[in-house]
């Protein structure tokens, strides 16, 4: 009889490398297509020094940082999750609250089968579910977008402030469950906010992510805390 693993690996985990990998690549190709475009038929295409050099400032830093993303948000957005939010976006904002709260809900173990499914279930709701607010937004808002832009109107306060209410409340729920969690991250941001309170959200967030991690894992293996229970 074959086991859950055997048809977890077979059924589902090769169609989604499968699947991922060619549409990560087409979509690495279409985001070729404009910059084509205005080249072949419009005669359109930057002198090469200032090309360069934009190209060079921006993968100094993208380059690594892409790359930790990988590794920072696999964990909890599982395979098909990973293949599914670097090829549409909305990581922090949304694709990672989604995954872990959807795994909260349900009570899978992370880094199980279960875990990987609802992740992935999750995260395609909210694919589909972001594209259809997106478009009926867009339909909707598009004649007063400049005018909430230039208002100063507290809609557009509270829209600054989406992404760290999803952090806060994602946080929340681990914090209350496991406190001790939170002394050594939420410490350096406190720092890090009263010395320099306007860094990107993207340059902040990697390295706090992995100063989480490896303290959960020092706090864990000391026996500081326990690991049942976390998610």
């Amino acid at each position: 009889m074959t086991d859950k693993n055997t048809i977890f690996q077979t059924e589902f985990l090769k169609p989604v490398q499968k699947t991922g990998k060619a549409t990560v690549l087409l979509a690495m190709v279409c985001m070729m297509f404009p910059g084509l475009y205005l080249m072949f038929f419009h005669g359109i295409f930057p002198p090469a020094g200032p090309l360069f050099q934009s190209v060079l400032t921006i993968w100094s830093f993208m380059i690594i940082l892409g790359a930790l993303e990988v590794f920072i948000y696999f964990p909890i957005l599982g395979i098909a999750g990973t293949y599914m939010s670097f090829l549409v976006g909305n990581i922090l904002n949304l694709r990672v609250p989604v995954s872990a709260t959807a795994q909260q809900v349900v009570g899978t173990k992370e880094a199980t089968p279960e875990a990987e499914i609802v992740s992935t279930l999750g995260i395609a709701g909210s694919v589909i579910a972001s594209e259809l607010v997106l478009i009926i937004g867009i339909f909707a808002f598009l004649p007063f977008i400049n005018k909430l832009q230039d208002s100063g109107m507290a809609l557009e306060v509270a829209l600054n402030q989406v992404l760290p209410a999803l952090f806060g409340a994602l946080g929340g729920v681990f914090l209350f469950k496991v406190p001790k969690l939170g002394i050594i991250p939420l410490g350096l941001a406190f720092i890090i906010a009263f010395f320099k309170n306007d860094v990107p959200y993207s340059v902040v967030i990697p390295p706090m992510v992995i100063i989480s991690i490896v303290t959960a894992r020092i706090m864990y293996k000391k026996k500081w805390i326990k690991g049942e229970g976390m998610m």
